[in-house]
């Protein structure tokens, strides 16, 4: 029998198992990437994790980009996740790059190990924890909606949702020069920190009027933009209000809600807000052809170090992965204590 390993499954909405499986034999061009953590990404993933991705229902037409019926992209059980930190074990005879002990970012679901082409990892070089490497992704994601939002030196900005894309995208915005920043959650915990992170000012959206505070807060003028990252459809409604006339909404979330609240009536008519869908797989074009994602990604990767204290300071809870259904529950019940969740194959 050749090498085991143990992987996590989505086998339906909100139901997981962890399986014992043989380990795929590595090609000449692959690494064998041994697991430290993954990230267990409370947006996207937990769209997937409830069922409500529509690739669980429909699938994408690669000419026309459109989401069709007639047969689903994903099928149960299914593997996902896309923040994995790693060592390479083993790396084929035609790998470059890259070299047995490296420790390396993986776009790879959660499991004790991860087969891939050694071009699809993303060397970590001296990084000294693992564990800041898990925000890669977020790095990315926050950046990209910052620069999608192509803000002037002394905007106005409101970050609505200040999770850990949301917290990332308020110190960003605080390094860019941005004039006033203004965070919007429920959430104690994060209120507090985006105020460590560089906000002027923080709002809970059950308790303040939070059009009305913006306008009081900016001359009455509203926002320049708002960065929505919540993933909540009333908090889109509440963006459209938000920002001033002409100004940007940039959507960060994918959002996997209805939108009964939704309203295209009021300011959205007569204020003429822009709505921008910030999706990570590309660049701002308006940023012209020496932008890429490879940029980006470089970046990023420098943002790893230059905000390493407060990454580990998102890191709420680590479970091993046995475990991993009570990370899932967390993120998904909405627990006020929980930021990032780590599946931790340490132990």
């Amino acid at each position: 029998m050749g090498a085991m390993t143990r992987s996590l499954y989505f086998n339906g909405p909100r139901s997981l198992t962890i399986e014992d499986e043989p380990l795929r034999a590595a090609g000449p061009e692959d690494v064998v990437i041994e697991a430290l953590v993954s990230g267990i990404s409370a947006g996207t993933e937990l769209n997937v994790f409830r069922g409500l991705a529509p690739q669980w229902r429909q699938h994408m037409d690669p000419k026309t980009r459109l989401f069709l019926d007639g047969g689903a992209d994903w099928n149960w059980p299914a593997r996902y996740g896309y923040a994995m930190v790693g060592r390479i074990a083993e790396a084929g005879a035609a790998t470059t790059g890259v070299k047995v002990g490296d420790l390396v970012y993986a776009y790879a679901p959660h499991g004790r190990h991860a087969v891939l082409n050694a071009k699809a990892v993303i060397p970590l070089g001296d990084l000294d924890d693992a564990e800041l490497g898990v925000f890669f992704s977020n790095l990315n994601t926050a950046y990209n909606g910052v620069l999608d939002a192509n803000l002037p030196l002394g905007a106005d900005v409101v970050v609505s949702g200040l999770g850990v894309i949301g917290q990332i995208v308020t110190r960003l915005l605080k390094r860019g020069g941005a004039r006033t920043i203004i965070g919007v959650d429920g959430i104690d915990l994060r209120r507090d920190l985006a105020l460590k992170g560089g906000a002027d000012h923080v709002l809970h959206p059950g308790e303040d009027k939070v059009a009305e505070r913006v306008r009081e807060l900016t001359e009455g003028r509203g926002a320049d933009a708002v960065i929505e990252v919540s993933g909540a459809a009333p908090a889109l409604n509440e963006a459209i209000r938000t920002v001033g006339f002409n100004g940007l909404v940039v959507a960060m979330s994918w959002y996997g809600g209805t939108f009964e609240s939704l309203s295209l009536s009021g300011e959205f008519h007569h204020n003429r807000p822009r709505i921008v869908s910030s999706q990570v797989g590309s660049v701002n074009p308006f940023l012209g052809p020496l932008w890429s994602v490879p940029r980006r990604a470089q970046i990023a990767r420098e943002f790893l170090t230059a905000y390493s204290a407060d990454l580990k300071g998102f890191v709420t809870h680590r479970v091993p992965l046995q475990d991993a259904a009570r990370g899932y529950q967390l993120l998904d019940q909405g627990s006020p204590e929980v930021m990032q969740v780590l599946i931790d194959y340490r132990s």
